[in-house]
C-alpha cells in the first residue's frame, strides 16, 4: 500500500507541474494589467525598487530568489525605520491584505521554483532549526498558498503551521490541492490571519517546541523564560523541569531534572536540549551549558551551529543538531 501511494504521489507531482505551468502562464497573461497598475503604485508610494527579492529555500532546501511586490519602506536608521512594524505602510498593509503583493511569485511558479499549492517558502536560516519531521516540508515545491494558509496562516503557532505543512506533504492529491485553492479565495476576501497578533507580519521561528510525544512549555507565568516543563503530549504529565540561568558572554547554564518515574530518561533529556535550543535562540543566547548525570559534568552546545542528525550525539557535542537538509542547501 505504501509503495502504491508513493507511485501515485510521484505521478501526481508530474501532472501537477503541467497544471502549474498552464495556470501560472494564463494568470500572468490575464492579470498583467493588474500587475502593471500595482507596480506603478508601488513605484509612487514606496520608491524605485518595485520588486521585493529574497532568497528562500525550496524543494530539498535548494535556495531560489522569490519575487513579490514591495510592501515596506527600505531600512533607514536615521528615520527610525528598522523593524517590520516601523517600515510597514498603510499602502503596503493593503497590498498584503489583498495578497496582490504575491502576484510576481507566479513567475517563480512558471520557472519551476514554486507551485501553486505547497508549504509557503520561509527563511533560509530556518533550515538549521527544523526538527527532522518539520524538515519534511521541503520534500515538495513551496507554494503560493497551502494547507496552513487556509487553516489560520500567521495566526497559527509555528509548531501547528509546520505540522500542517508536513500533513500536506503526506496527503497531497488533486482533491486536496483543489480544496486548498478554493479555500484560499474566501480567506483572501476576509483578510484572515494576515499577521500574528502583536506583530506587523509574524515573529521568527527559533526552533520546535514539540518533538514527537514531547512538548515544552513555561513552568509558570512568572518564570520569565527561566523555568520550562517537558510534558507528555498525550497525558499532560510533566516529565522534566528545565532551568535556564543566563551567564556572561551570551551563555546560559541549564539544569534538566527528569522525573524519576519517567521512562527513557536519556531520550527525554536529549529532546529537552533540542527544544531548549530554540528557546535559547529566542532569548538571544549563543551557548547552552548543560549539566549531565550522573556526575554533573557540563556539556556545551553552540546555538549558532547546526548539523544533520535530529539529536545530540557524543561525537559532535558542540552543536545542537536539528534538520537533515544540509545535503540540499545551496547557500
Amino acid at each position: 500500500m505504501t509503495s502504491q501511494r508513493s507511485l501515485s504521489i510521484t505521478t501526481y507531482d508530474r501532472v501537477k507541474r503541467l497544471g502549474d505551468v498552464l495556470v501560472a502562464g494564463g494568470a500572468l497573461a490575464i492579470l498583467s494589467p493588474v500587475m502593471l497598475g500595482t507596480a506603478l503604485l508601488v513605484r509612487v508610494k514606496l520608491g524605485r525598487n518595485v520588486l521585493f527579492r529574497q532568497e528562500r529555500p525550496g524543494v530539498d532546501g535548494q535556495v531560489f530568489e522569490i519575487l513579490k511586490f514591495r510592501t515596506m519602506l527600505d531600512p533607514d536608521p536615521t528615520r527610525g525605520l528598522m523593524s517590520d512594524a516601523e517600515r510597514m505602510t498603510p499602502f503596503g498593509d493593503r497590498l498584503r491584505a489583498t495578497s496582490l503583493d504575491e502576484l510576481p511569485s507566479l513567475l517563480n511558479v512558471l520557472r519551476g521554483e514554486m507551485s501553486l499549492v505547497g508549504p509557503r517558502p520561509l527563511r533560509t536560516w530556518y533550515l538549521d532549526r527544523y526538527s527532522h519531521e518539520q524538515a519534511r516540508r521541503h520534500e515538495v515545491l513551496p507554494g503560493l498558498t497551502g494547507l496552513a494558509q487556509i487553516s489560520g496562516r500567521n495566526a497559527l503557532s509555528w509548531d501547528d503551521r509546520l505540522d500542517l505543512d508536513v500533513h500536506y506533504v503526506e496527503t497531497r492529491s488533486l482533491l486536496v490541492d483543489l480544496s486548498i485553492l478554493f479555500g484560499t479565495i474566501p480567506k483572501v476576501f476576509r483578510r484572515e490571519g494576515i499577521s500574528e497578533e502583536g506583530q506587523a507580519t509574524r515573529s521568527d521561528f527559533f526552533g520546535p517546541r514539540r518533538l514527537g510525544p514531547y512538548e515544552i512549555r513555561p513552568a509558570d507565568e512568572h518564570s520569565d523564560g527561566r523555568l520550562w516543563d517537558v510534558l507528555d503530549r498525550s497525558t499532560g504529565t510533566v516529565l522534566a523541569r528545565c532551568g535556564i540561568a543566563p551567564a556572561a558572554n551570551g551563555a546560559a547554564d541549564v539544569d534538566i531534572m527528569v522525573a524519576p518515574t519517567a521512562g527513557e530518561q536519556d531520550l527525554i533529556r536529549r529532546r529537552a536540549i533540542e527544544m531548549l535550543a530554540g528557546i535559547g535562540r529566542e532569548l538571544g543566547l549563543q551557548q547552552l551549558r548543560v549539566a549531565t548525570p550522573p556526575d554533573g559534568s557540563v556539556r556545551s552546545f553552540d546555538l549558532s551551529r547546526s548539523a544533520a542528525g535530529g539529536k545530540v550525539t557524543e561525537h559532535d557535542s558542540s552543536a545542537v543538531l536539528t534538520s537533515s537538509l544540509e545535503r540540499g542547501r545551496g547557500a
